[in-house]
């Protein structure tokens, strides 16, 4: 995944985010069978997905924590701790 892939990524939404990473999860699954069978015949393409499922997972988990900060953040700003 390119960097400007990663950037488009990190402005879409957590619904697309899940589905993404769901599709990932099974193109993995896919190739594992293929290479199982010996059908694959480029084993980095594995390795590759697998990566793009990180980035795709960091990314929520990275979404998931800011939305945790933020009310945090605002109560800190009015002076209510």
């Amino acid at each position: 995944m390119k960097k400007d892939e990663l950037n488009n990524l990190k402005g879409t939404e957590v619904k697309s985010l899940l589905i993404k990473a769901k599709d990932l999860k099974k193109e993995i699954d896919d190739l594992h069978l293929e290479k199982n069978m010996n059908k694959l015949k480029n084993l980095k393409s594995i390795s590759k997905k697998r990566k793009e499922l990180a980035q795709v997972l960091t990314i929520l988990r990275q979404i998931q924590l800011l939305a945790e900060l933020e009310p945090d953040l605002i109560g800190a700003e009015k002076g209510t701790i």
